[in-house]
Formats: C-alpha cells, sequence, structure tokens
C-alpha cells in the first residue's frame, strides 16, 4: 500500500512536517516494498483550493493513506471522500519515525 507522510525534505531522514498540506514535501513509502519517493508540494503556497488539490494530487498517485500532525476539517473530509485514510502522528522526529509508528499501530488508521 502506498502511504504519504508529510515531510520538511525530500527523504525519509527528512524532518517530519506536522502540517498537511502546507507540507513543504510528501514522501510516498510503498509498504509492501518499502521503496519511497518525494514530491515537492506546488501547492504550497497557494490560497485556493489547497486541500483539494493536494488530495488530488495524493489520489492521483494511488495513495491510501496519509501520515501528518495536524490537519484541517476541511482537508480531512476531503481524504475520507477521496478513500484515503488518515493516521495522525504526534512525535517529533523524521519521516521514518512516522512511519515506524503508524505500521506498529496499524490501527491509528482511520477512514
Amino acid at each position: 500500500m502506498k502511504v504519504c507522510i508529510t515531510a520538511r525534505g525530500p527523504a525519509l531522514e527528512s524532518a517530519f512536517e506536522r502540517h498537511f498540506a502546507r507540507a513543504p514535501y510528501f514522501i510516498l513509502y510503498n509498504t509492501r516494498t518499502g521503496k519511497s519517493e518525494a514530491i515537492r508540494n506546488g501547492f504550497v503556497l497557494s490560497d485556493a483550493r489547497i486541500g483539494q488539490s493536494t488530495v488530488r494530487l495524493l489520489k492521483m498517485n494511488e495513495v491510501v493513506a496519509v501520515i501528518t500532525g495536524e490537519i484541517g476539517d476541511n482537508a480531512k473530509d476531503l481524504l475520507k471522500a477521496a478513500g484515503i485514510s488518515l493516521s495522525l502522528y504526534e512525535g517529533p522526529g523524521r519521516v521514518k519515525d512516522a512511519i515506524d509508528a503508524a505500521i506498529k499501530k496499524p490501527n491509528r488508521m482511520t477512514a
């Protein structure tokens, strides 16, 4: 399954970013293969429909779950409507730390 983790940089060792739609990068991590790819968030400076554009981008990349720290109600509703699960990660650290926490506690993923 492909999971999106909000990040401050383009690698698994990058710092985890708590904000969903305003994250500088989205790390797409494949839980089956362990491979990842980074997408620079081109919507971060936009004022219009940032949540909608972000969710559309994730859906086009076949993301089925998101790990982030904070998310607004509108973006949360958009993820739910797109069939993308949400997991909130409360800890600091790296992208890899957020992945490890979500995998160890998969029941935190909610639709």
